[in-house]
């Protein structure tokens, strides 16, 4: 036993959630030839099968599901273990300061604090409202931990700073299920010049919002903007009232009222959510953190992909 390591374990429990080799390969960041190769090396060291597989699904065995059930004890005791440890040492209180938008609304945040707060129960989240250029210069200035962002051209060459591509999304028009659109399953742009939109402020991200007015000018209409605003939630609203249909990121309405739609739109550039931090960093609280988003935004670019 001593020598299994503990990541064939990791890789087992998310395959046991998963029950799919490609999704579980992703949220480990490993090949899926890497996951079936590490999850073979352990049957092997276990001495039992664990999954059966054929073409159509994976599922645990009797061994597996048994090992999944302690496994997820000792991941969970471990993790009590590790807050025990930091609560009796010397910092018994953390801070993570977050640079994003709100309005974007991205789905993997919240989870991901939550988990967070699982490993460090006493830490404090600060929030700053950053666009993407500004969360850069506030890594820079210390100001910020990590950013998540949506950059409109091509990121700066920094050697001290770390920008990788977390989540990307299509465009989205949310609209009452009464609406003419509802019935469509994709609309392209000129399908807007009739319609009252309801739009991010231009100082949510105006290098974003430029974008898309030229779009709309590009397709042969000037958009008519009913409503600018910098609370999502506001836009939806106005939405469920009638006051028109909301353009935004596919991500931005991931929970919707019984009473609207989102039907996806084309003709836009595809979004590409970033998470930014600094090339150096050593502070456990911030690594774990960032390994954690990356995780969950896997999980959620898995349940845009599955329409879900």
């Amino acid at each position: 036993m001593r020598a299994i390591e503990l990541r064939q374990l990791r890789y087992f429990s998310l395959l046991a959630k998963e029950l799919h080799f490609g999704r579980a390969a992703e949220l480990a960041f490993i090949t899926q030839p890497a996951l079936s190769q590490q999850i073979a090396r352990l049957e092997e060291l276990v001495g039992v099968p664990l999954f059966t597989r054929d073409r159509r699904q994976v599922s645990l065995t009797p061994a597996g599901e048994a090992l999944h059930d302690g496994v997820d004890k000792a991941f969970a005791q471990i993790e009590a273990s590790l807050r025990l440890a930091r609560d009796t040492g010397e910092h018994t209180s953390f801070q993570l300061t977050i640079g994003l938008v709100e309005y974007t609304n991205l789905p993997f945040v919240p989870p991901s604090l939550i988990r967070l707060q699982s490993l460090y129960p006493d830490v404090k989240i600060v929030r700053n409202e950053m666009t993407a250029t500004q969360q850069l210069d506030a890594l820079t200035k210390h100001q910020i931990d990590v950013g998540f962002g949506v950059p409109i051209g091509p990121l700066p060459v920094d050697g001290t700073l770390r920008s990788a591509p977390l989540l990307e999304a299509g465009w989205a028009i949310l609209m009452r299920d009464d609406h003419r659109l509802a019935g469509l399953a994709r609309l392209r742009i000129d399908d807007l010049a009739a319609e009252r939109l309801i739009v991010f402020a231009r100082q949510v991200n105006a290098p974003l919002y430029d974008a898309v007015v030229g779009h709309c000018r590009a397709s042969g209409f000037t958009p008519n903007f009913v409503y600018e605003t910098t609370q999502a939630q506001v836009g939806m609203t106005l939405v469920e009232q009638g006051l028109g249909v909301m353009l935004g990121a596919a991500y931005v309405f991931a929970s919707l009222p019984a009473r609207l739609r989102c039907v996806p739109i084309g003709g836009f550039d595809t979004l590409t959510v970033y998470r930014f931090s600094r090339a150096d960093e050593a502070n456990p609280l911030i690594l774990d953190f960032l390994d954690i988003a990356d995780e969950e935004a896997r999980r959620a670019q898995q349940r845009m992909s599955r329409g879900g």
